[in-house]
């Protein structure tokens, strides 16, 4: 096998590999054997067909299938002999002469390029402190987060109630796909429906019955009612109010605190780890955004595309209740690629500078280490030892468990190393 390996430019290499004549006839004879055990043919019995005629009849078959074993069996050798490392999946194209078997395929790499100075980096951040006004804030949604539902005796529909509706959509007098439930939640004033929904079910008694109209705009994302007016009937079920419990020593003690003084000590604690992890993340992105502004980094299309498709899929999932498609789905995918694209390839250029850090630095994690986080998982997420440890080999994700790690020992190296300036 021959290996030839040219350089297209910081992020492209092409490379050829040709078979030698012997290599190419051993794969054709493991084809044609493996085909004769199954191939049928008028006037042959089963295995006794002869090559010759396999030829004739499965030429464009076993061509294909050469091709396909050609590069199974030589691709992993080659990028080791080319000593190149794709980032991507490679582009394969096979060579198209009659007396040389093989191909030629362009990876894309991560780019070579020197390390602007990264110790002593200076950032300025907020000082931490923790208001009054800010754990105040937090025990009344910890409040809200354990209020009771209790049934409203008489009276209407109001406010911060959470009521059960029947309701069904129409337009023009059809039914309106996905417009129908016997049983919905809400919360009154959650503006998790349309404004006018709510509105119509403020007054309402149990029991009783409402049609209410809505206009929806003409480029309202639902093309079944983008410019058209649909009449919702409204049957009201239920209505429970919130009970909300006293922020007292009771209600502390019921979160596992001795008093109401310890609970706004804890809740202080709390708050504050939370604005140290923002404030570490916000330090470190201001130390990659500075070294990614001194240095000249190319990023590989293809690996672009592949983050930035990764990403629209997901926002995807999570906006999208009901799946779209035709034209609606494409001028989503418009939007979000447009909006991801700037935040992938920032990304991508961050996470190499970080490796670069990590690798001059000689900063690596050792199996112990990962060991002990797996331990941490597994008591995080209340899971056995062993069974964390086995679905992270299951899905091969222990390599990006480490990769995790080494750039969480980047950042902290360079936040150690670093100027961090306090305002006021």
């Amino acid at each position: 096998m021959k290996v030839q390996v040219e350089n297209v430019d910081r992020v492209r290499r092409k490379i050829e590999v040709v078979l030698e004549d012997d290599q190419v006839r051993l794969l054709e004879d493991l084809i044609y054997d493996d085909l004769r055990k199954h191939a049928k043919i008028k006037g042959f019995r089963p295995g006794k067909v002869p090559r010759s005629v396999l030829a004739t009849y499965y030429k464009d078959v076993v061509d294909e299938e050469l091709k396909k074993k050609i590069a199974e069996s030589t691709l992993g050798a080659a990028l080791a002999e080319a000593k190149v490392n794709p980032v991507s999946e490679p582009v394969i194209q096979f060579l198209d002469e009659q007396a040389k078997h093989g191909y030629t395929m362009e990876c894309e790499v991560f780019p070579e390029f020197d390390l602007p100075p990264y110790r002593g980096l200076e950032v300025e951040v907020e000082s931490l402190k923790v208001t009054p006004e800010e754990v105040d804030n937090r025990l009344e949604s910890l409040k809200q987060m354990h209020a009771q539902l209790v049934a409203k005796e008489g009276g209407e529909a109001q406010k911060s109630d959470y009521v059960i509706v029947k309701y069904e959509g129409s337009v023009a007098g059809k039914p309106l796909k996905g417009a129908q439930s016997d049983n919905y939640p809400l919360d009154l004033g959650s503006s998790s429906l349309l404004p006018e929904f709510e509105a119509a079910i403020l007054g309402m008694k149990v029991g009783e019955e409402k049609e209410v109209e809505i206009d929806f705009a003409a480029d309202y994302p639902d093309k079944d009612v983008a410019g058209k007016r649909a009449l919702f009937k409204i049957l009201l079920k239920e209505i429970k109010e919130k009970k909300l419990p006293e922020i007292n020593d009771d209600f502390a003690k019921d979160m596992g605190y001795q008093d109401l003084a310890s609970f706004r000590e804890g809740v202080t604690r709390e708050i504050m780890k939370q604005k140290e992890t923002q404030r570490k993340n916000t330090i470190s992105e201001k130390m990659i955004d500075q070294l990614a502004a001194a240095v000249d980094i190319p990023v590989p299309a293809r690996l672009l595309e592949r983050r930035v498709a990764s990403m629209v899929q997901d926002a995807k999932q999570r906006m999208m209740a009901n799946p779209v498609a035709g034209e609606e789905e494409r001028n989503i995918d418009g939007l979000l690629r447009k909006e991801f694209e700037p935040q992938a390839e920032k990304g991508i250029r961050g996470g190499m500078i970080i490796s670069r850090i990590a690798e001059a630095e000689g900063l690596k994690v050792e199996e112990s280490e990962i060991d002990e986080r797996i331990k941490k998982i597994a008591e995080d997420t209340k899971r056995g030892y062993d069974y964390i440890k086995e679905f992270y080999e299951k899905h091969n994700l222990t390599d990006n468990l480490r990769s995790s790690m080494i750039e969480e020992k980047t950042i902290e190296f360079l936040i150690e190393n670093g100027v961090i300036k306090e305002t006021a």
